[in-house]
């Protein structure tokens, strides 16, 4: 089996986290971020992707088009990651009060609502 059909099995629940260079953003749906991103910068590595369960989503680019692809990996428990949600809830005026304990869900759902675009 290769790894994209292994890959798939995996469902991606949203929102999804756009992560570049600690500054992380939330989207309602996979084609809402993929709006908000260039091939380009897909090439270069400069996101990374994350559903609100904390899985690694795979960007991948073919034919000019944008995809991501669920993995295995998951990361809800990532500190630096954690870290940089708790960041910008608590610059777009979320009480830091309970953040650096909230299930990964909820912070996921709270930076959904906090998010520009």
């Amino acid at each position: 089996m290769s790894g994209t059909s292994e890959q798939s099995n995996f469902e991606i629940v949203p929102p999804i986290i756009l992560n570049e260079d600690a500054d992380v953003q939330a989207y309602p749906s996979v084609e809402a971020v993929i709006c908000h991103v260039e091939v380009t910068d897909i090439l270069n590595n400069e996101y990374s992707f994350h559903d609100s369960t904390g899985r690694v989503l795979e960007a991948q680019v073919h034919k000019g088009k944008i995809s991501l692809v669920p993995t295995s990996k998951v990361e809800p428990d990532s500190e630096m990651l954690r870290s940089y949600i708790v960041g910008v809830l608590r610059l777009r005026g979320v009480p830091e009060t309970g953040l650096s304990n909230a299930p990964f869900s909820e912070l996921a759902r709270l930076l959904a609502g906090k998010s520009r675009r």
